[in-house]
């Protein structure tokens, strides 16, 4: 009888443990977040519900003049945008009848019959090489000319040159077309070679790009990838936020230190003229004896090819655009909405992954300094989670290159121009924020941590800073002559471009650098009702604003307000801006004809009554062929064709 009566007071005492720990639970746990556990290899995501503290009072960067709100990467407000990517195949299915390596080309024998061909005997093939042809002044820098003779080959042949286009006939019938690049090593001066061998502080630079991908959204989308940038240390920049609307306005800071404005004013004086007059960083490591390259997949919607002219003399040693421009014009299938995702049988961004790793291996084999500029947007420009199909290739890369040590005298870089720009998650106030806040990680070689512990020190303090392109640009002057860099003294508040391996202010804020209130994500903001009278005032001034823009085009239509989406107040921190008459409001609305949707951050000013335009205005759907009447690349944004 006593032993049953210590079981029942054992019960519960237990009982009593577990309605304790329950409330404590309950209390300390406030909200219900969804989390996505991603598995890796492309499997389908695992929806879990994990109950979490609430992320309200948590920052991203929480310094005296920035303070960017915690946004986690699988929020409840965007998990109906996230999912896998649709299915392309490329070619209709049909593999490549060729392969290459290094320096050579081959007949794949399993790719036959997709061909018809019963008798390889009887397959005739031949190759012409291709390059670049300087464009006549004021024309779009897409000339090439091909070698006159097309050389007869059987199966294989070894290739010196850097493209070629393969063409191949079976029983007197046309078959196969297919282009391939390589990476031969180019004259360059002994002297300059031998000076940088010998400097032990003379590192590669090696830079890779993603278009229109997050910081968060790489996250999502590049598990493995970001997992092996963690595993070498690479450090990610949380503040790095972007400057401009779409790539150009972000990448001319990152490479020449201006804004697209100042070129306009120094070196490019209209949207006809070549960029040959810029000063481009790769200019000044040229001069010191790098090779230099620059390469860009989906280049007729290129940084410097899209509504605009190019360059008239080839601007790097390498230059993997012309390429890609006429593969794809003569292989580009599987199109999304701006960009062919597919070059033959191949993906572009394969084609591009196996181009950049064949130049770092060139580079390395035959001891030569490198900066190389590699920009990607076949499989991220059009499409949030389409970049999910690149991280097994990503992830393999970069671990190739450290199972070889390829970046034991490397310095790395992996950046975004700015996050997905439309799309329904830019309805959302975690994808308006993530637009403006694009992935940068940088990594630095064991060795130099040691050697260099200060700047290394100074980047981990500064991955919690706010950053822009023009710190990128001051990076990589500053890696230029490393040696005689200052890194000791902090950096003035208010300097607009500071080396990310220098101390950077923690009072350093938006105005101070640059960043208009627009594009700026350290302020505060709270919703709006749409229907306050002040919001239609501001919908109102915004449409008149945009028609004031294209009133010297009458091809354009007359824009009328249609709907308000969303509206925000920004709140200014006073004691940081000194101004207490500014109302800044960010709005999102839609336009007929035509369906246009817009964002809009618009500044009021209390005491004039006044309103005005920060920034410029932000469109937040493809203009597809609306605009197609115009050839001003900021007007597309705007005009609706007549």
């Amino acid at each position: 009888m006593r032993g049953k009566q210590l079981d029942f007071k054992y019960l519960i005492l237990v009982l009593i443990c577990i309605t304790i720990l329950v409330c404590v639970y309950q209390q300390g746990n406030v909200t219900a977040r969804i989390e996505i556990e991603e598995k890796i290899c492309r499997k389908e995501p695992k929806f879990t519900v994990v109950e979490k503290k609430s992320d309200s009072g948590r920052f991203t960067i929480n310094t005296p003049g920035c303070t960017i709100p915690y946004l986690h990467p699988y929020d409840k407000s965007i998990l109906d945008f996230i999912e896998q990517p649709a299915t392309y195949v490329c070619n209709n299915g049909t593999p490549a009848l060729f392969e290459s390596d290094m320096k050579s080309i081959r007949v794949i024998k399993e790719s036959l019959p997709f061909y018809n061909v019963t008798d390889i005997n009887n397959l005739t093939c031949c190759y012409k090489t291709f390059w670049r042809e300087d464009p006549d002044d004021d024309a779009a820098d897409h000339k090439v000319r091909y070698s006159e003779d097309c050389q007869a080959f059987v199966n294989t042949t070894e290739v010196k040159e850097e493209f070629m286009k393969v063409t191949c006939s079976y029983n007197n019938r046309d078959i196969y077309t297919d282009l391939f690049a390589f990476v031969p090593v180019k004259n360059l001066s002994e002297n300059v070679k031998n000076d940088l061998i010998q400097d032990e502080s003379s590192l590669n630079i090696l830079v890779l790009g993603l278009d229109a991908i997050s910081r968060l959204n790489f996250h999502r989308q590049m598990p493995k990838t970001l997992s092996y940038l963690e595993q070498i240390g690479a450090v990610e920049m949380m503040g790095y936020n972007k400057v401009g609307d779409n790539t150009f306005p972000n990448l001319i800071p990152a490479l020449t230190g201006k804004t697209v404005k100042e070129i306009e004013n120094d070196c490019w004086p209209t949207k006809t003229h070549h960029f040959d007059k810029c000063p481009f960083i790769w200019k000044s490591y040229k001069q010191k004896g790098y090779v230099t390259a620059f390469d860009e997949d989906s280049s007729w919607v290129g940084t410097f090819n899209h509504i605009k002219n190019g360059f008239k003399k080839q601007p790097t040693d390498y230059a993997f655009n012309y390429f890609d421009f006429e593969a794809i014009r003569l292989l580009g299938n599987t199109g999304l909405e701006t960009v062919e995702i597919c070059q033959g049988a191949r993906w572009v961004y394969k084609v591009h992954l196996n181009y950049l790793t064949n130049f770092v291996r060139t580079m390395e084999d035959n001891s030569l300094k490198y900066f190389g500029f590699f920009w990607q947007n076949s499989i991220s420009h059009d499409d949030l989670n389409l970049p999910r199909i690149g991280d097994d290739h990503y992830y393999s890369m970069f671990k190739y290159f450290g199972k070889n040590g390829y970046l034991n005298n490397t310095i790395l870089f992996v950046m975004s121009d700015h996050g997905i720009r439309t799309g329904k998650i830019r309805s959302t106030f975690q994808g308006m924020m993530e637009e403006r806040l694009p992935l940068l990680f940088v990594y630095l070689p064991d060795w130099y941590k040691q050697r260099y512990h200060q700047e290394y020190n100074n980047l981990k303090q500064n991955s919690l800073r706010l950053t822009t392109p023009f710190d990128l640009y001051e990076t990589f002057v500053h890696l230029l002559n490393i040696e005689n860099s200052n890194t000791k003294n902090d950096s003035s508040d208010k300097s607009r471009g500071v080396s990310l391996l220098r101390k950077i202010s923690e009072h350093r804020t938006c105005d101070d650098i640059g960043i208009v209130s627009h594009w700026c994500t350290c302020q505060k903001s709270v919703e709006v009702d749409i229907d306050d009278k002040n919001i239609k005032a501001v919908a109102d001034f915004s449409v008149s604003y945009i028609n004031k823009q294209l009133s010297a085009h009458s091809q354009c239509a007359h824009l009328n307000l249609s709907t308000i989406s969303s509206a925000r107040r920004m709140e200014h921190n006073k004691e940081i801006t000194g101004d207490h008459h500014v109302l800044d409001y960010m709005i999102s609305f839609t336009t007929i004809p035509g369906n246009g949707s817009f964002e809009a951050t618009v500044r009021y000013m209390s005491e004039f009554k006044s309103y005005s335009i920060v920034g410029s205005i932000s469109r937040l759907n493809l203009y597809g062929e609306q605009s197609a009447c115009i050839s001003d690349y900021e007007l597309k944004l705007y005009c609706y064709c007549t």
